[in-house]
């Protein structure tokens, strides 16, 4: 499984073949054919296999819950194989299906952990009541993905921290003119 994602974050999913994948491993492509019908039900496999089950962080705090998965988020985007083959799996998906499927799994993954984060700050009072969960979950994860895979600049802790700072002021209840909540 590693050495298909080295392979996918060096060279693209195009590269993954039974071949490349068996010289790069050192497992017999005859034993590759055994498990999976072609590469890219290998692929898909070996992505499934960097999945792992992240909890969200409940700390009290909208602020401190968003804080914790994006900083775990981008360090995973920017130290790991994952991250390093994240632009090879939205480069495949936008051309085969099952890479699509893969990409949309991922995405929606992501976007539940916000969604429980915004839900338990919406339970506490911390966001405006008529706020989207869907389009603030948004909010905090796209930028991200923005940074590394379209701007190409560093996802640091000091950019993270400013990120939310600045979504969670967006998502605060409005206050009226006495500063009670509206």
């Amino acid at each position: 499984m590693e050495a298909t994602l080295e392979l996918a974050a060096e060279s693209g999913i195009s590269a993954c073949t039974f071949e490349a994948i068996s010289e790069r491993s050192g497992i017999a492509r005859s034993t590759l054919y055994r498990h999976w019908k072609n590469s890219s039900e290998l692929v898909a496999d070996a992505i499934r296999s960097q999945s792992v089950e992240r909890v969200a962080a409940d700390t009290g705090t909208l602020r401190d819950d968003m804080l914790h998965w994006m900083l775990e988020l981008g360090r995973a985007l920017e130290g790991s194989t994952w991250g390093a083959m994240v632009p090879q799996l939205v480069a495949a998906a936008s051309t085969d299906p099952d890479m699509e499927a893969i990409q949309r799994r991922n995405s929606q993954y992501h976007r539940s952990i916000d969604i429980e984060i915004i839900e338990r700050a919406r339970q506490r009072g911390e966001i405006e009541k008529g706020i989207d969960s869907y389009h603030a979950a948004v909010m905090f994860t796209a930028p991200i993905f923005y940074r590394y895979l379209v701007a190409r600049q560093p996802i640091d802790a000091r950019w993270i921290a400013s990120h939310v700072d600045q979504t969670v002021a967006l998502l605060r209840p409005a206050r009226d003119s006495l500063g009670e909540r509206a």
